[in-house]
């Protein structure tokens, strides 16, 4: 069997977990003799030499999307990027023309802003059967978030006509996929809700730990006082640092102290504001650092998203560090967490609720560590072995019933 891997970005290019993730399904059909072969986009300050299996193409389209260090271009430039991406007809011209000359059998695509969901029907084309995998909601949301204006749109009746317009090609394009994999029950069911892959067969396979995550040693849980909280991730409104800093300050005002260990980029200028929104808050900003540098300072992380996630990685990651989670009760996430047994949930966006759970928490004596525990024994449940398995046995299904068909 080869199979052709398309994703906008493959490492060493990486802007998150979706990348690292697909990495981590082809190395591993590779390591079980399965012929793979890799389509990703070229970015314009990193010409990286093809491989035997990964070729980069050059982005067509009017400006490339995935530089956070450069200041966004104008709205008229994102607006027709994002229209010529809705069925780029220039990278469906060079994605068939690779796929042709790979000699493939079935074809997985990732994430493919730049690349378009136009592809899929040019794939059709050729005969080979599609298996789509759902890491975000870029298919449903040019921003991906689902988050605008303080509020999270990602239901039917709040999606914003921009979204409704750039994405309506994509529920078109999505009927000549073969088979559909979310990373989690809710991203799938979403987007079925929102017309996609409405008849196309599909599965839930979960993301999963690498077998470093899984074999290392859990830190030392250190009891002592104050309570030291964590948060990894971006550090912006959009996954709710702002409610976990309120929160953080109801605790204090009732004579509740807390220290917050904060890991992640964000804007300086957001930054200096919280620093002088919430000056008597005890604080470490930590920056971009490796998340196993984390879990030996802190009792538990707290994963307080105001919009929805796809999943949530550092939920497994915390886990795999036997450090419970305290997460907003809405989006992926929820599917990782056994409430009261490996970490608890609270009412998104409210850090008053936030509070509550965490002081009704602390108030049980060891809570912190046994809930450590069971997270940790939870984690050892999401291997890379197991989530290999699951989308080999996928993949030749789909290669099965296309073969029955022809």
């Amino acid at each position: 069997m080869h199979v052709g891997f398309i994703s906008a970005l493959y490492p060493p290019i990486s802007i998150g977990g979706a990348e690292t993730m697909t990495a981590q399904l082809a190395e591993g059909l590779l390591e079980r003799n399965v012929k793979v072969s890799v389509l990703s986009l070229q970015s314009p300050s990193n010409d990286l030499p093809d491989t035997p299996n990964i070729q980069r193409i050059p982005l067509t389209n009017v400006h490339w999307p995935y530089d956070r260090t450069q200041p966004l271009p104008p709205p008229l430039q994102r607006l027709m990027w994002h229209a010529i991406d809705t069925s780029n007809p220039w990278m469906r011209q060079k994605v068939k023309k690779w796929a042709k000359e790979k000699k493939l059998d079935l074809i997985c695509t990732h994430n493919l802003q730049g690349f378009s969901t136009g592809i899929w029907p040019e794939l059709k084309s050729l005969n080979l059967p599609i298996v789509h995998v759902l890491h975000d909601f870029a298919l449903l949301c040019p921003r991906t978030v689902l988050y605008k204006n303080g509020q999270v749109c990602g239901m039917q009746e709040r999606r914003c006509t921009e979204c409704r317009l750039l994405t309506a090609p994509r529920v078109r394009h999505s009927d000549s996929v073969s088979a559909v994999v979310g990373v989690s029950q809710f991203i799938f069911q979403l987007h079925r809700e929102h017309g996609l892959f409405k008849d196309i067969p599909g599965q839930v396979i979960y993301n999963a730990l690498s077998d470093a995550q899984l074999t290392q040693t859990p830190p030392i849980f250190q009891a002592e006082s104050p309570l030291r909280l964590g948060f990894l991730g971006r550090l912006d409104q959009v996954k709710g640092l702002d409610v976990l800093l309120r929160a953080a300050e109801i605790l204090r005002l009732k004579s509740f102290p807390v220290q917050l260990i904060l890991a992640g980029s964000g804007q300086p200028r957001d930054i200096q504001q919280w620093q002088m929104q919430y000056p008597a808050l005890d604080i470490q900003w930590r920056g971009h650092i490796p998340p196993a540098t984390l879990w030996p300072d802190i009792h538990a992380l707290v994963f307080p998203s105001n919009s929805f996630e796809a999943l949530g990685n550092v939920i497994l990651e915390a886990g795999a560090a036997a450090r419970a989670t305290i997460a907003s009760r809405h989006g992926g996430g929820v599917e990782l967490i056994d409430e009261g047994l490996s970490g608890a949930f609270f009412e998104p966006g409210n850090a008053k609720d936030l509070a509550n759970v965490i002081e009704g928490l602390h108030q049980r004596a060891g809570s912190w560590q046994e809930m450590g525990q069971h997270a940790y024994k939870k984690s050892r449940t999401f291997t890379s072995q197991r989530r290999v398995q699951a989308f080999e046995n996928l993949c030749k299904d789909v290669l099965d019933a296309h073969h029955q068909l022809d």
